[in-house]
């Protein structure tokens, strides 16, 4: 491994005056060891720099380490951003922290020219090739974690991944710097914590060089992968449409090119199942017979299949909206359960909506409403057109319904009662 210097962050990042910094701090060892080497190789290189350090609230120490990291980013006259999220439910907590943390960093990532940096180092390669291993892992699960990669509108990168965690510690005393211990680093019920206090010592002791070796070997694996990835590129495009696996075109490959098209169509979702999943997958959901709906979980997402296709979903994508609201006029209503929002106007949009001052209310999920598209000679109930329009089921619950006067005049996103010469107001639906 080289010698850890802000000489040699330069060099791997090759960061010009153009570029935003947008470093992750949470005023741990690793971060902290690459703050000082950001502002240290800034005197060298001028470029844009800041740190945002998200608050997740979960630990009770959280407010006093966003402090920390305020006053060591003043130090260093580093910009500095804080960000609350809220995690809902105590279910796959470290998975929802870690999207919910992305989630919000994509947010200060708006150009090509910005970079996000995370403090990932060897250790935590290693500790991911262990995790693959135990959870059955393809390839790309056993390539670890991708020094670089899109994100947002720029890209992320882990420059510290050919660095061990003992090497941080050395350079971090050398330069006399302060950080905060995670409570939580301790608890031996997450399984990093155990690999790293009880699996690594063990064989870093046996083997010191143990680590740097399994590095080269995912960095192996993940020129493999690429390589996958380019041989298989047209079956790639035949078989996934959107954000849908198409099923029909699927089946016409055979069970490993099947199982690493699915491999790869997960990953946009940082996704990685087991092989046993996989099986799963293919027994229980694509076999399934052509009537069934069948829902698999695969950590906080649900895959569900319909009219040929799956799709990856979060449960909030999949909770009925149950709240009746009645419009007041306002050109902007949003909606509750994350459903979006309705925009109201008198300028020709999307769909025509006749009010003629009739009460105006916004109701979910009520198929039983008997409904005739401007266009069409019959009424059916509502659950009859979704069912024509090819509307998943969990999306039927979702869906705005714009009733005035007790009469269903017109579905959000899909069809209005009267035809456009005969609008008062349009009406457009934002997801």
């Amino acid at each position: 491994m080289s010698e850890l210097s802000p000489h040699v962050l330069l060099q791997q990042l090759s960061l010009t005056p153009s570029h935003n910094v947008v470093l992750a701090l949470s005023g741990g060892l690793d971060s902290m060891v690459l703050l000082h080497l950001l502002a240290q190789a800034r005197a060298g290189q001028a470029f844009a720099l800041q740190a945002v350090y998200i608050h997740h609230g979960i630990s009770q120490h959280a407010s006093a380490w966003g402090e920390f990291c305020a006053e060591q980013c003043a130090r260093r006259q580093v910009a500095f951003s804080q960000r609350h999220v809220q995690l809902q439910g105590s279910d796959n907590l470290e998975f929802k922290a870690r999207n919910a943390r992305y989630n919000a960093l994509a947010e200060f990532i708006v150009s090509d020219q910005h970079l996000l940096l995370t403090a990932h180092h060897a250790d935590d390669q290693f500790e991911s090739l262990l995790l693959a291993l135990k959870r059955g892992a393809g390839a790309a699960g056993m390539g670890g974690i991708k020094p670089v990669r899109r994100f947002g509108a720029g890209q992320l990168l882990r420059p510290l991944l050919g660095f061990s965690r003992q090497q941080l510690q050395h350079y971090a005393k050398a330069q006399q710097l302060n950080w905060v211990d995670d409570d939580s680093n301790s608890d031996m019920r997450f399984e990093r914590n155990f690999i790293r206090q009880q699996v690594t010592p063990l064989l870093t002791q046996r083997w010191p060089h143990f680590i740097a070796s399994v590095g080269r070997s995912m960095d192996n694996m993940q020129q493999l992968q690429q390589l996958l990835d380019d041989y298989s590129s047209s079956d790639f495009q035949r078989c996934v449409a959107g954000d849908r696996l198409l099923l029909s075109e699927l089946v016409k490959l055979n069970d490993t090119q099947q199982s690493y098209i699915i491999r790869r169509w997960l990953k946009q979702w940082q996704l990685n199942p087991s092989s046993q999943w996989l099986q799963v997958l293919q027994r229980d959901v694509i076999a399934a017979r052509e009537d069934a709906n069948p829902i698999l979980q695969l950590e906080y997402y649900q895959l569900r299949r319909f009219a040929g296709a799956l799709y990856v979903l979060t449960p909030e994508q999949c909770m009925p909206v149950k709240q009746q609201l009645w419009w007041q006029g306002e050109a902007d209503m949003v909606l509750p359960d994350q459903a979006g929002s309705l925009h109201f106007t008198s300028q020709a949009t999307e769909q025509a909506l006749p009010l003629n001052g009739g009460k105006v209310e916004v109701v979910f999920g009520q198929l039983s409403l008997r409904f005739k598209p401007y266009a069409s000679a019959h009424s059916k109930p509502l659950k009859q057109w979704f069912k024509l329009w090819q509307v998943p089921p969990w999306q039927r619950l979702r869906i705005p319904l714009i009733l005035v006067d007790g009469q269903l005049m017109l579905v959000a996103g899909h069809s209005s009662a009267v035809a456009p010469a005969q609008a008062s107001y349009w009406l457009s639906w934002h997801r």
